[in-house]
C-alpha cells in the first residue's frame, strides 16, 4: 500500500464527514450560519483526525501535520477556484481572513483534543458539544445536546475516526 493512501483516505474522510455534519446540523438549525458550521466542523475533523493518527501510529507525526491543515489547503482550494472562474485576482485578502478564522478554531479544538490521545467515547462528545455550542443562533429552543444527539453528530464522527484508525493500521501491515 502507498505511504499516500492514509493521507488521502482520512482526508477524503474528513471532508465527506464534514459536510455530512455541517448539512444535518443546518437542517437543525436553519437560522444557523452554513459558513460558520462548515469552518467549524472541518477544523474539528481535521484535529480529531491528526489527533487519532498521534495516537494510533505515533511516528506518523508528518500526516498528523498534514491533516491538520486540511482546511487551509480546501480554503485555498476553493478560492483558488473562485479567483480563477471569476477572473478577479483580489479574493486572495478574503483568503487571508478566512485563514485568520481557521487558524483560531483550529488552535480551539487542539486545545481540546490533546495530543496523542485517540478522541472517542466522552472526550469527543464534550468537543462535538463545544462544536454544536460554538455553531448555535442565540436562544435555540432546545440544548446543544439535544441537537447533537437528534443528528447522531458524535456518533458519526467518531465512526470517522475508527476508520482513519483501521486504514491506518492495516496500511501498516
Amino acid at each position: 500500500m502507498s505511504a499516500a493512501q492514509p493521507a488521502i483516505f482520512s482526508t477524503l474522510g474528513i471532508l465527506a464527514v464534514s459536510q455530512e455534519i455541517s448539512g444535518l446540523a443546518l437542517f437543525l438549525m436553519d437560522s444557523a450560519e452554513a459558513e460558520l458550521v462548515a469552518e467549524e466542523s472541518i477544523c474539528l475533523l481535521a484535529v480529531a483526525s491528526a489527533r487519532t493518527v498521534e495516537a494510533v501510529a505515533p511516528e506518523e507525526s508528518d500526516l498528523a501535520e498534514s491533516l491538520m491543515i486540511t482546511p487551509f489547503l480546501y480554503r485555498d482550494y476553493l478560492i483558488g477556484a473562485t479567483m480563477i472562474e471569476s477572473g478577479d485576482l483580489s479574493r486572495g485578502e478574503e483568503g487571508r481572513q478566512i485563514g485568520a478564522r481557521l487558524e483560531r478554531k483550529t488552535a480551539f479544538y487542539a486545545a481540546h483534543l490533546l495530543p496523542g490521545i485517540f478522541p472517542t467515547g466522552a472526550v469527543l462528545k464534550n468537543v462535538m458539544l463545544m462544536w454544536m455550542g460554538r455553531i448555535s443562533p442565540p436562544k435555540m429552543p432546545s440544548g446543544p445536546e439535544k441537537r447533537l444527539d437528534d443528528m447522531e453528530g458524535a456518533s458519526k464522527v467518531e465512526c470517522h475516526l475508527k476508520l482513519v484508525a483501521a486504514h491506518l493500521r492495516q496500511s501498516r501491515g
